[in-house]
């Protein structure tokens, strides 16, 4: 007869069903604040992310794409906005949205992402200055190879009816 030895109370004792629980709510709890807790570094950083998925266009964009792009992109810019770039001033939204809605996609179309941004928020945080490094990422159609073209850039934006808007931009000059 095989004779068991009851274990000792602390051995037996694992981690209690409320114990899980408890931290899985506190950690869902601190996602909820990260998440929406009004943090304007993040929220330029979105609003940077979301303009780059604005920007980027697949190769074939029907009427009501264009349309719809076009009224999207008009949100990420400030009426009296600035845009200088390779030596151009755009100096309205209208042209800024007017000349990016016209620019015909290659075939196969290109994608826009940023690397390397510094956001430097004023001190009453209703402006930001921001530099990076933009980049515009296609497909070669003879090659099939990505070609990437990369521009150093410095934005400001300002937060206008609790959404932050670009007010200036600018290439800067390559070394």
């Amino acid at each position: 007869m095989i004779r068991r030895t009851p274990a000792p109370p602390a051995a037996r004792r694992g981690v209690s069903g409320t114990a899980i629980a408890s931290l899985l709510f506190a950690l869902l709890a601190a996602g909820i604040v990260y998440r929406y807790y009004p943090d304007d570094e993040r929220d330029v950083r979105r609003h940077l992310v979301h303009l780059a998925e604005a920007l980027s266009l697949t190769g074939a964009e029907n009427e009501v794409a264009r349309m719809t792009r076009v009224a999207v992109l008009r949100e990420y810019f400030a009426p009296d906005v600035r845009v200088i770039a390779d030596g151009h001033e755009i100096v309205s939204r209208d042209a800024v949205v007017g000349l990016l809605s016209g620019w015909p996609a290659p075939a196969g179309g290109f994608s826009v992402d940023y690397a390397g941004e510094t956001i430097e928020l004023s001190e009453d945080r209703s402006t930001a200055r921001i530099g990076l490094t933009a980049r515009v990422v296609s497909k070669d159609i003879t090659t099939g190879e990505s070609v990437v073209d990369a521009r150093e850039m410095a934005l400001t934006m300002a937060k206008v009816q609790g959404d932050w808007v670009i007010t200036t931009a600018e290439t800067l000059d390559r070394p």
